[in-house]
């Protein structure tokens, strides 16, 4: 048994620029943010506000990073006085907490396995057309034969393989 299974995915999606009457919309959480309150996803503004949400994975994650890769992700700090966004994070990261379970099923024909939702997050990239939906899912006890199936088929973009009589991807 595998005592606790967690499990993040995460899809890197290219945004095509949309262009409505000559217009460009080069920062893609803006329509997020214009939807106000009826708008399920909130930016997440500082995920270790409260010192206790800090853990020794987030800490280890900070250190992998070379200083550059650090200042973009994370910014450096305050800005500097009159120059607005200095020393901010290249990144904004938006999560919906309305979703609290994800269903998966393996096989046609097979019960489907039910997990609990850690979080859902989009990543924008300031200057970059790139956007990252990220879901991260987790459950307890589970059997060592279907975690190692779940880490196997899911979250692909593509068929890992065929399954055998000609019935296609699965």
């Amino acid at each position: 048994m595998v005592k606790h299974f967690r499990q993040i995915l995460m899809w890197l999606l290219r945004v095509i620029p949309f262009q409505a009457r000559g217009t460009r919309i080069p920062k893609y959480w803006e329509p997020l943010e214009a939807l106000g309150q009826d708008c399920p996803w909130r930016e997440v503004e500082d995920e270790f506000g409260d010192p206790g949400n800090f853990q020794e994975r987030h800490y280890q994650e900070f250190n992998t990073f070379l200083p550059n890769v650090q200042h973009f992700l994370y910014g450096e700090g305050l800005g500097r006085e009159g120059q607005p966004d200095c020393g901010k994070s290249g990144v904004r990261v938006f999560r919906r907490r309305d979703i609290a379970q994800l269903r998966v099923v393996l096989k046609q024909g097979m019960s489907p396995l039910l997990f609990q939702i850690a979080h859902v997050d989009l990543y924008f990239f300031h200057d970059i057309d790139i956007v990252i939906p990220v879901v991260e899912f987790f459950a307890n006890d589970l059997p060592l034969s279907l975690a190692e199936d779940v880490l196997f088929r899911v979250g692909r973009a593509y068929p890992g393989f065929w399954e055998p009589g000609g019935r296609g991807a699965q």
